[in-house]
């Protein structure tokens, strides 16, 4: 067996990835931080709370396809955190293949997430090792929800909603507007089916008296993870954000997309989009705050004559996100994990179990879970 670091956080420079650092130190797994430049990853590391007691490594690497592998030979987890995902993850995940470790990351993109799927899934289960993404708030929780509804017999259809109190990361708002210029996909009758554009919708968010507006947010994971699930028929899910400027400049991005943007090559159109971004989050937001940061996650599942709900409340999203990552890097170097090839977070390492995981923490917690 290899005396290297098992795991690799790559982008351990941004905020993702230092809550990635703080709780692989928790699990006492030793890990390398891996990114572009030295000096900030060590700059960011030291912050990490208890990191004199971890077990780790800086390591700058140039990006590519042969650094990434070189790093990656002879390890076992790879946890992704540079996005957005549609630029910089094919890279990343190819290197993994070639090294032949299992890869973890953060992506909320749908496009990126079919890929995954359809091309580099095969390539994973050739290999014996798992490929999951979302593995985040965004859709680890949700992945969760749907699951304990379909343990209600009879159930066919899901839909899904979101609502949160959050500052984006700058990857975040990056991905968000990357997500713009990507065709978006629910699932209906099943198969996948594409949205026209940007769908605002009404939002009743479960115990409030709130209804605000959400949008479909690039599709979501949900309709990917469940395209080849016979049990599910029909999926769609939407976000909202009590910071409700966030869906309007969606809309406007989208709008200012189609008539000005969508003709330029991809080199000129990342610095607009990123400009743009930056006004938005300009830099990386502060540690969460418990009494702040919430949200409440929800899915209802419908039949013919069943329905079932999961409500879960819950607290600080990139706090949850570095504990999900770092619990399916321990179940993975445990092999304790479901399958090989492409897997959501919750098929990955049990809807359940990933939910206890969170509540042993205090982050999160089924508030109400109905069958009729």
């Amino acid at each position: 067996m290899s005396d290297l670091r098992p795991v690799v956080i790559y982008g351990a420079s941004g905020s993702t990835g230092r809550l990635v650092a703080e709780y692989l130190r928790e699990y006492s797994i030793p890990f390398v931080a891996a990114g572009r430049n030295k000096a900030k990853i060590q700059a960011v590391m030291d912050k990490v709370p208890g990191i004199e007691t971890a077990d780790y490594e800086v390591a700058e690497v140039d990006g590519s396809v042969e650094s990434l592998t070189a790093l990656f030979e002879g390890r076992q987890v790879v946890c992704n955190v540079v996005g957005p995902f549609l630029r910089y993850g094919p890279v990343v995940l190819e290197a993994a293949v070639r090294a032949g470790v299992h890869y973890l990351d953060t992506a909320g993109e749908q496009s990126h997430m079919l890929r995954i799927q359809d091309e580099f899934g095969p390539r994973f289960a050739a290999n014996g090792r798992a490929v999951s993404t979302a593995v985040s708030i965004q859709y680890a929780l949700h992945d969760i929800a749907a699951r304990i509804c379909l343990e209600t017999p009879g159930v066919d259809t899901l839909e899904l909603g979101s609502y949160a109190t959050a500052i984006p990361t700058v990857g975040s708002t990056q991905s968000i507007f990357d997500v713009i210029r990507a065709q978006a996909h629910y699932l209906e009758d099943g198969k996948l089916k594409t949205y026209d554009g940007v769908v605002v919708q009404d939002l009743v968010v479960p115990g409030t008296g709130y209804v605000l507006k959400g949008t479909n947010w690039g599709g979501t994971a949900m309709p990917v993870f469940f395209k080849n699930d016979r049990r599910v028929r029909n999926c769609r899910m939407y976000v909202a954000m009590q910071n409700q400027d966030i869906w309007k400049r969606v809309i406007d991005v989208e709008r200012l997309f189609k008539v000005s943007l969508q003709w330029l090559p991809e080199e000129a159109l990342y610095p607009v989009l990123d400009r743009m971004a930056a006004m938005m989050t300009p830099d990386s937001p502060p540690r969460e705050n418990r009494q702040i940061q919430r949200s409440i996650d929800w899915c209802t599942a419908r039949g013919n004559i069943a329905t079932s709900r999961v409500v879960i409340h819950s607290s600080t999203g990139y706090q949850m996100t570095g504990l999900i990552q770092a619990y399916g890097a321990m179940r993975l170097l445990g092999n304790t994990y479901n399958g090989v090839g492409f897997r959501s977070p919750a098929e990955l390492l049990g809807h359940r179990e990933l939910m206890g995981a969170l509540e042993s923490y205090g982050f999160a917690r089924i508030t109400e879970e109905t069958v009729a």
